[in-house]
């Protein structure tokens, strides 16, 4: 039978504790979960059509970083017209989508200060993710047919700790001391696919509101409205889990 849930993660941040940025000091790694009639219907070619409007084509792969550089192609982004226009198209993506988003902030100054040896950041997101994945999938009462988690390829080295961590929680290592349903698929960024870029886009504003909540972020205002919630709309444990 086919699967009902696909869930693309990506990052935001370095993850490493050896040095850590004062001014960034979060990793956070964000999942955008869809059922997957509802990502080809709606959000898939609504995402294309931000590009189509943009650009004119759909080649183009929406990052971040590269965004916020105004890097090629986004450098049409240094016209402030443009840049509006373009943002505010994200934010009524946002706004409309189908996307339920988990995440997993971890805050590597207070941890790397709190801990004599402190636990990989990824491995400790990763772990809050799954459980937020199945829990999501408990909430509705969902066939638990595999469910396929797209990560962005990031080396061999990474691929294969992630893997590894990824195994070991789905044979047992969550809360719930059982397995969990769920395949792991690496896939590199140039291959184009919305889901990974949707969960780019969301990670960074996530990830500036865990260090700063106080601070501007118009863009997390449209991202929150899409994470997981409780029955009476807390997001905190539920679609944002930040640790320490």
């Amino acid at each position: 039978m086919e699967a009902e849930y696909v869930a693309y993660f990506d990052e935001s941040g370095d993850h490493g504790l050896a040095t850590i940025d004062p001014s960034f000091p979060a990793f956070v790694l964000c999942g955008c979960v869809y059922r997957i009639e509802e990502y080809l219907q709606a959000d898939a070619p609504a995402f294309s059509r931000i590009k189509f409007a943009t650009f004119g084509h759909d080649a183009v792969v929406m990052h971040s970083y590269r965004i916020r550089k105004r890097e090629r192609p986004f450098d049409i982004l240094k016209k402030a017209a443009m840049r509006t226009e373009f943002l505010d198209r994200i934010s009524a993506f946002f706004d409309n989508s189908v996307v339920t988003l988990i995440a997993a902030a971890i805050r590597k100054d207070l941890h790397k200060a709190h801990c004599r040896l402190p636990d990989d950041p990824y491995g400790i997101a990763l772990v809050f993710c799954l459980e937020s994945l199945f829990g999501l999938l408990l909430d509705r009462k969902a066939d638990l047919r595999t469910v396929y988690c797209v990560f962005e390829q990031r080396g061999p080295v990474e691929d294969r700790q992630l893997a590894e961590t990824f195994r070991a929680v789905c044979d047992g290592g969550n809360m719930w001391k059982r397995k969990l349903p769920f395949g792991l698929v690496f896939a590199s960024k140039q291959q184009n696919m919305p889901g990974l870029q949707i969960a780019d886009l969301a990670a960074y504003p996530i990830a500036r509101h865990v260090i700063n909540a106080g601070a501007a972020n118009p863009a997390y205002h449209f991202v929150a409205r899409r994470f997981r919630t409780s029955t009476k709309g807390e997001i905190d444990g539920w679609g944002l889990k930040v640790f320490p």
